[in-house]
Order: structure tokens, then C-alpha cells, then sequence
């Protein structure tokens, strides 16, 4: 049953957060607009959907959870409860009609219960203005309204929505059970530790180990990372040879990016001697060990620092290219120094 699946998913990916918004239900706490930000299929959207569940269901449980059997329950589920409204990006964005479609309900009063839940998948995809729309909404709160934004990375959310949302860090789920479930796969060792920092989804992981893209991927970083280290200008050619022909369209160009973030965030904890930790990238230790020792803590943090920026450049629509491209200039430039 989908509602069991999705309870089941909310209580084993995250136990606290579970049991404190089901708290948060039964002692009418919630607040009116929250951001929950971590990994693909950590669990967010399975907890979002519990605590609209827990407030409309029929025979709830002694502790606020949703009974996950009644009628309710059944239709928030099955996206058919008209105080429920679930958006997630047509595409790889949330279109303006999306946002039209948000802000219509959002006047409406509830139709059947006394609450209207928001869950907005996908948040880091709102262009700008649209952002800004909904900004509106989240400043001046309207009475039994509760938004949940979600998102994969909070870095392309708005200030001003972070600062008038409460943010809640949804943690990756455990390394030993995400690694079990891809072992159970097929995935090798090698891959698992990269992919559980890129994702919590296992579908999503299914998805890019298919025909070892991930391994051409762990593989092109790994040249890549080895002529920066040697300050060789033939990184250049292979962004252009080896990671371009990866990137084959906006997912794969934004998992690029997150492994490209991965790998120089790894250097910075060898920097600082954390070299006991599972490495996402086994073949660069020896180059990670060397960049570590000739570069300061300052520019090797500049580094890490120009590495974020590059998810913010792709949402702003820059060229894929051009982003890898100024990266790699930037990183010969702070390992000339």
C-alpha cells in the first residue's frame, strides 16, 4: 500500500524528524512555512506528506501519526485531496503556471477541513520572479496555510525565503544501509561512497551507474583533478574531451557539478587530516595528498568556496562549458600561488 510505503520511508530515513513533526501535529505547533533541504530520497517529501497526512486523518494514532488506512490518507496520497496541493518541476523547472496555479490556491480558503497544506517539490527550480511571488505568501502568513519547500540544495534558494521559512537539514541517510541497499544492486564499492553523497534515491542511483556513466564520470574528475595538481593547462581539453560529452543535459551537467564540489570538498578534509573517512574518489588519494601539501588553507578554501558557486551559475542559466571552464582557470590560478 502507497500510504504504508510512505509512512515506512518518513520513520526509517528520519526517525527524529518524524517523530518531532508528528509532536508538532498533536500539540497544533506548526509553523506556517518550512524549508526542508537535503539529498534526492532522503526522505523529505515522505515526511511532508506524513504531517499533512497526521492532520487530516481520520483515526490518527495515541501520538499524532496518521492511522495510514482511512479515506484521508488514502486521497492525500493519491494527490486527490483538494486542501493538499502538490507541485513538483514540470521538466526541470517549475513553470510560471505553476506558480499561477500556487498562488490561486493559496486565496482559496480550505474546501473540506480547516487546514491547506503546500508541498513544493523541486524549490531551488523556481526562476527569480516566480521565487519572489511566492515570497509574498510566506511574508504575510494566512491563518490554517503550512508551505513546505523542498529542496536538494539550499544555496539556490532566495535569502529572503530562507529567512522567513524555517529551515530544517534533513540528514543523508545512513552510509552502512544506503551502501547495503546499492551493494544489493549490483553497484561495485567503488561507486557506492560517491553515490551516497550525490543521492539518497535509490532510483536515482540506479539511473546514473547505468552503461558506468558514474565510473566514466569517477574516472574524467580523476584525470581532470590529476593535470590541475601537476598545474598542466591540458585540463582544459579534457573538460572539452571528457567531462562535456558526460553532461548530455541539465541533470547530468547539475550531477557533474555536485561530484566536481565532492571531490574539492574531499581535498579540504585531507587538508586537515580527516584521511580516515570512506573517499568518494580512490583513484585521486595520492593528487588529493599532494594538493593538500602545496596549497594554503585560504586558497584551497577559495577553491571550495568558487566549486559552490558553479551550482548557482547552471540555475542562472550560464553555459555548462564556460562554468568548468572559469573553475578550471580559477583553480590554476590558486594553485600557481
Amino acid at each position: 500500500m502507497i500510504t504504508e510505503t510512505t509512512i515506512n520511508e518518513a520513520q526509517q530515513k528520519q526517525p527524529k524528524l518524524y517523530a518531532h513533526f508528528m509532536h508538532l501535529v498533536q500539540h497544533n505547533r506548526l509553523t506556517h512555512a518550512y524549508l526542508f533541504a537535503g539529498l534526492a530520497g532522503c526522505g523529505k517529501k515522505a515526511v511532508a506528506q506524513a504531517v499533512a497526512m497526521a492532520l487530516f486523518c481520520e483515526h490518527p494514532e495515541p501520538d499524532g501519526a496518521p492511522c495510514g488506512v482511512c479515506t484521508e490518507c488514502q486521497r492525500i496520497l493519491a494527490g486527490d485531496s483538494p486542501d493538499v496541493v502538490m507541485v513538483s518541476p514540470d521538466g526541470q523547472r517549475i513553470k510560471v503556471d505553476q506558480v499561477r496555479y500556487i498562488k490561486d490556491e493559496f486565496a482559496k480558503s480550505p474546501v473540506e477541513g480547516s487546514m491547506k497544506i503546500f508541498i513544493i517539490e523541486g524549490a531551488d527550480t523556481l526562476t527569480t520572479n516566480a521565487a519572489n511571488s511566492l515570497l509574498k505568501f510566506i511574508e504575510e502568513p494566512v491563518a490554517n496555510r503550512v508551505i513546505f519547500l523542498l529542496t536538494t540544495n539550499k544555496s539556490l534558494i532566495l535569502p529572503t525565503i530562507i529567512s522567513r521559512t524555517q529551515l530544517v537539514e534533513f540528514s543523508p541517510v545512513a552510509a552502512d544501509v544506503f551502501a547495503a541497499e546499492l551493494a544489493a544492486e549490483g553497484i561495485s564499492r567503488k561507486q557506492t561512497v560517491l553515490l551516497s553523497q550525490l543521492t539518497n534515491s535509490l532510483e536515482q542511483a540506479k539511473a546514473l551507474t547505468t552503461d558506468d556513466w558514474l565510473g566514466h564520470l569517477q574516472h574524467e574528475l580523476a584525470r581532470w583533478y590529476t593535470q590541475l595538481a601537476k598545474r598542466d593547462a591540458t585540463a582544459f581539453v579534457t573538460v572539452q574531451t571528457g567531462l562535456m560529452p558526460l553532461a548530455t543535459d541539465r541533470e547530468r551537467q547539475s550531477i557533474v557539478l555536485d561530484a566536481i564540489i565532492i571531490l574539492w570538498q574531499t581535498t579540504l578534509m585531507v587538508k586537515y587530516q580527516q584521511t580516515d573517512l570512506p573517499q568518494p574518489f580512490p583513484d585521486s588519494q595520492a593528487d588529493m595528498q599532494t594538493v593538500a601539501q602545496s596549497i594554503t588553507q585560504r586558497d584551497l578554501l577559495a577553491i571550495v568556496t568558487e566549486a559552490l558557486a558553479t551550482k548557482k551559475a547552471l540555475n542562472g542559466n550560464m553555459n555548462f562549458q564556460s562554468i568548468i571552464e572559469t573553475l578550471t582557470l580559477s583553480v590554476l590560478d590558486g594553485l600557481a600561488e
